[in-house]
């Protein structure tokens, strides 16, 4: 078992950032394709977590358009309603495959996979419309600092294709450790047209340089999303400036590209699983803009351990159902003026001392009123008693002790009275 487990554990360092962990190490080819997956599998961890089922009553998000920018999307259990390859030419030979690197598929997996009897995973948002912007081919560009890192312009290419598609939801499931105003554009074109932009706040490397930083999850308006374990502890360190909430990532069950579901990790999942909330989110709740749905997460998060503001969980824990159906005040929360109390008006010094006067007497006469029902009740309750003793004391005298004599004389006989005849 632990050789099982380290062998895992060197092939998701293998894939690096994307995290996906091979359940079938013959499936790591020469192309460095993720294979199949396992057939069936018990309830994911994550979705005992999450229930995000508990909202399907309300809504299934069929209203809404999803896209995932990433490597692209290839599963039966997932349904694509529109994709393009907007990936940069590969130098190697390419596979053909839609997906190779299996992140797209895997994040998709979560927002909408469809529910099967043939195994307990499923997506958040299963009725929910899925795009695919592939902007990662067979492999990472090489040379990255970080290593499998996506130029900005590539990323801005998929966003903007994502807004011509109709996309309320995008979910930036690849990252850019470079800024760019293509990129910076491309965001602000998709806030503007009141789409919710999720973006993966990615993993920290060892050897990463000083100064690194995820795009776009580190633009003010942008869901930056972290990720944690199934012990509620984050996994993985990021280099992003801040992050606002976390969801489950490390070795969570979702999709695989040539069929099948195993274990998956990265922040990239954890902000797919956001992206599935918020398809429930604004199909059950259209009148929500953007900056409402945020406020939304934000307000209703699980409070985490390092409590609201933290560095590592951002708000907290995302919860689905509450962001669905809490109850949150109008408005936002602002500062109110200090109190001044002033001072009293001589009309409110004079009321004062009349109220203090009136209640003076009010206790003087309670007070007598009192005293006076005890006494009519002596008089009732003793007096008879009083009048058959004749008002004497109802309490019976001691009695007198007499001092006996020190010398007593001898006692007397019986017989002492009687005359006594000679012997």
């Amino acid at each position: 078992m632990y050789a099982k487990r380290s062998l895992r554990t060197l092939l998701a360092a293998a894939v690096g950032s994307l995290g996906i962990l091979l359940i079938d190490p013959s499936a790591a080819h020469a192309q460095q394709c993720v294979g199949a997956g396992q057939r069936t599998s018990p309830v994911p961890w994550a979705q005992q977590v999450l229930t995000p089922e508990r909202l399907w009553p309300l809504t299934a998000g069929s209203k809404q358009r999803v896209a995932v920018v990433g490597s692209g999307v290839s599963s039966p259990l997932v349904e694509v309603e529109a994709g393009a390859d907007l990936s940069p030419p590969s130098r190697s030979q390419p596979t053909g495959k839609p997906d190779c690197l299996g992140l797209g598929t895997a994040v998709a997996g979560v927002i909408g996979a469809a529910e099967t009897g043939e195994h307990g995973f499923h997506g958040v948002a299963p009725k929910t419309q899925l795009l695919s912007a592939k902007v990662v081919g067979d492999s990472y560009p090489p040379g990255g600092q970080p290593s499998q890192a996506v130029a900005p312009e590539t990323l801005a290419a998929g966003i903007n294709w994502s807004l011509e598609q109709g996309a309320t939801i995008i979910t930036v499931a690849a990252v850019s450790y470079q800024d760019s105003p293509a990129l910076r554009q491309a965001v602000d074109r998709a806030l503007a047209a009141d789409a919710v932009v999720i973006a993966a706040a990615g993993t920290a490397g060892q050897h990463d340089p000083p100064g690194t930083a995820p795009y776009p999850a580190s633009y003010d308006d942008v869901l930056s999303v972290g990720m944690i374990g199934q012990d509620g502890m984050t996994a993985g360190a990021t280099h992003a400036p801040r992050i606002d909430l976390v969801a489950p990532g490390a070795e969570v069950t979702s999709a695989y590209p040539d069929g099948g579901v195993g274990p998956v990790t990265g922040t990239e999942l954890a902000a797919g699983y956001v992206a599935g909330t918020v398809a429930l989110l604004r199909d059950y709740m259209p009148q929500l803009s953007n900056e409402d749905v945020k406020r939304r997460l934000l307000a209703t998060a699980s409070p985490a351990p390092e409590g609201v503001g933290s560095r590592d969980y951002g708000h907290g824990i995302l919860n689905p159902y509450q962001a669905a159906v809490g109850n949150l005040a109008d408005g936002h929360p602002s500062a109110l003026p200090p109190a001044d109390p002033g001072l009293p008006s001589d009309e409110e010094l004079a009321r004062e001392a009349a109220w203090q006067r009136s209640t003076r007497i009010a206790y003087g006469l309670a007070g007598a009123g009192a005293a006076a029902a005890v006494a009519m009740t002596a008089v009732v309750v003793f007096g008879p008693r009083g009048r058959r003793r004749r008002w004497r004391a109802g309490i019976a005298e001691a009695p007198v002790e007499r001092p006996e004599d020190d010398h007593p004389e001898p006692p007397a006989e019986l017989f002492d009275d009687r005359p006594r005849t000679g012997a």
